[in-house]
């Protein structure tokens, strides 16, 4: 009962304490950008092509990539509190991030180096005090890669901090022999072929998960479920969900 109520006080702290933060941040921007007139605001910091642009690349690389699921999973995986989650998913996430990362910053370096090439081509016919709203347009795509870039550092951050606490010694011997469990339980379906989404499958199945249940807990369809489930049962070369229990145990 006391653990509890523990983690509820802590629950509690951490919603406050991110509400407090919200808060300052919405007073600093009233104090900052408050004063003027909305609609002038919209015209010096509203260019939605450049913030389409942006957005659009991150979302390209990421389909082209096939790396789409991990990073909008990595999400759900940094603000969980569901326990078992493997190291090599929160690496995943992580990457995907990173790499979103870069593709926004390369996003904003072709916005601006294109647009200032034509600048400086035809710098003698610009009239000069037309150069200032320009430069200010440009810089706007500075400015948008910096708050896509600031939204995405708290969820890396927490993702990065989940992959180093697998690093840290377990607190007792039951923590340290289920890990150990785990950790062999993952190698010993991968060395039978399976992906890494399919040994997750393939581990939830085991403990008893019905389909529906192993697509709510990893965010995939019934389909994708089924079709896991089946290259599962192939490459273990189990009849059903309970031959492969019983051989996942007995690994």
């Amino acid at each position: 009962m006391k653990k509890e109520n523990r983690k509820t006080g802590k629950v509690w702290y951490r919603t406050i304490e991110i509400l407090a933060c919200v808060i300052a941040f919405a007073m600093a921007w009233m104090m900052t950008f408050g004063t003027g007139d909305m609609r002038n605001l919209y015209k010096m910091y509203g260019d939605l092509p450049t913030l389409l642009l942006i957005v659009v690349s991150a979302l390209l690389v990421l389909v082209v990539a096939g790396i789409e699921k991990d990073f909008f999973g990595g999400f759900r995986l940094a603000f969980t509190r569901r326990k078992g989650i493997s190291r090599m998913e929160l690496q995943r996430a992580l990457n995907a991030f990173r790499y979103v990362e870069r593709t926004v910053v390369l996003a904003a370096v072709i916005a601006l180096v294109f647009p200032l090439t034509d600048i400086f081509y035809h710098l003698d016919g610009i009239n000069i005090w037309a150069l200032g709203p320009v430069l200010g347009v440009l810089n706007l795509t500075i400015l948008y890669s910096a708050v896509l870039l600031l939204i995405l550092t708290p969820v890396k951050i927490r993702l990065e901090r989940r992959i180093i606490s697998y690093m840290e010694e377990p607190e007792d011997e039951e923590a340290e022999r289920k890990e150990a469990d785990g950790q062999r339980l993952y190698f010993g379906l991968r060395s039978l072929g399976l992906t890494d989404r399919e040994a997750e499958v393939a581990r939830l199945a085991a403990s008893g998960m019905t389909n529906a249940q192993i697509g709510q807990e990893l965010y995939i369809s019934m389909a994708t479920v089924k079709k896991h489930m089946t290259h599962v049962l192939e490459k273990t070369q189990c009849g059903d969900r309970e031959a492969l229990t019983e051989k996942i145990r007995g690994m």
